[in-house]
């Protein structure tokens, strides 16, 4: 996602219900609700492009877990050995993620509609909850349905990859959230800290993006990891390289035609 889409699907996703919320003086479950359908959907749509792209493309990628590919000792040879079934891709994004989201889900529910931490909210607010989660999720799988074929499969690991960070965020927002609304007293302390632990991941998936993009390690933090590794920072940075050019190995190999490494 590029920053202009990041930027608006954080106005949509964040800036619009939570404006419409307070104006509105609607209950705070309403945006509860909405970020646990946004996850599901994500989860829903997220599997949708992984089988389209691998349709479309038929890259190796999809033959091998994302842990095993993304592992920081694999190489090209061992993860091509790895390479299985076609679905394995899927099967992994899946795993983990799913069992989460249906696990926040019943939390939140639990916490709306049966103890009404964040309540009370109405069936309707709910469906508009999901309708809307509905139309922004549609609005940007509809949009990436025509460039999908194109997309490499860095670009669609990345796009997929923050799936699983939002629910890391769902997850942690839960834990600190009710401790906020312990604090202070209001439900508003659980969704301020979705709505900031929401601000603070997007800001990290930018930094982190621009960071793997770098040449070299920025010289404060090669200074401070080689003074914690007890090593000099020469040999520090060959590590770091090293680590680069296995990366850059296995993600060429990823972005190769199955068909061409079953030969």
């Amino acid at each position: 996602m590029g920053l202009l889409a990041a930027l608006l699907y954080a106005v949509l996703m964040n800036g619009i219900p939570l404006v419409a919320v307070i104006y509105t003086g609607g209950s705070p479950a309403v945006l509860l609700l909405l970020y646990w359908f946004e996850t599901v959907l994500m989860v829903v749509t997220g599997a949708i492009r992984i089988v389209l792209h691998r349709r479309a493309t038929a890259k190796a990628g999809h033959y091998v877990a994302s842990s095993t590919s993304s592992n920081k000792d694999s190489t090209a040879a061992s993860v091509r050995a790895a390479l299985a079934n076609e679905n394995d891709f899927l099967k992994g994004f899946l795993g983990i993620t799913l069992i989460f989201t249906i696990a926040h889900g019943m939390f939140v529910l639990l916490l709306v509609f049966l103890f009404k931490i964040a309540g009370p909210v109405s069936w309707e607010d709910a469906r508009w909850a999901l309708n809307y989660a509905i139309v922004v999720q549609g609005l940007f799988l509809l949009w990436d349905l025509p460039q999908l074929r194109g997309w490499s499969f860095a670009r669609l690991s990345t796009s997929v990859g923050q799936v699983s960070i939002r629910v890391l965020v769902t997850q942690l927002g839960l834990i600190f959230g009710l401790m906020a609304t312990g604090m202070t007293g209001s439900a508003w302390g659980l969704v301020g800290t979705f709505v900031a632990m929401r601000a603070l991941c997007d800001a990290m998936i930018a930094g982190l993006q621009g960071f793997i993009k770098r040449r070299d390690l920025p010289p404060g933090l090669a200074r401070f990891l080689a003074k914690r590794s007890k090593q000099s920072i020469e040999s520090l940075e060959a590590e770091f390289d090293a680590l680069k050019r296995d990366g850059a190995e296995v993600e060429a190999l990823l972005e190769r035609p199955i068909g061409q490494l079953r030969r």
